[in-house]
């Protein structure tokens, strides 16, 4: 006979876990460039000029790119692993079910949330 302790256990587990499975797959990012009429680009993809915030897939690393004219500046966002993700390690090690989470997109979050790509300064005489 199986306690009812370890029923509301394994419902709770169950209720809780894998978390990071609703979470939304993508993340918004602002990104600032140190010159206000460089175009921002993602991905290789116009998002803006001097500044843009932008949804992101929260499961891949992006490259950012600010420019103007022959200046470019370039930065990166990087994922690590988001806080439902340590919860759904967390239960997972005790309950198993929230493992799963591992799956979802939910389970990284992008880092940093806010760039700023600089610019180099013009060459002296233009």
């Amino acid at each position: 006979m199986i306690s009812r302790s370890f029923l509301a256990v394994l419902a709770l587990s169950a209720s809780l876990g894998s978390c990071s499975l609703f979470a939304p797959s993508t993340q918004g990012v602002t990104v600032t460039a140190s010159d206000p009429q460089a175009e921002i680009f993602i991905d290789g993809n116009l998002v803006g000029r001097g500044a843009a915030s932008v949804s992101l897939r929260r499961n891949q690393s992006h490259s950012v790119m600010a420019k103007i004219g022959d200046r470019v500046g370039t930065s990166s966002i990087g994922t690590s692993i988001s806080t439902t993700g340590v919860l759904d390690i967390v239960g997972g090690v005790l309950f198993l079910i929230p493992l799963i989470g591992v799956a979802g997109p939910g389970f990284w979050s992008l880092d940093p949330q806010n760039v700023t790509v600089v610019l180099p300064q013009p060459a002296s005489g233009n």
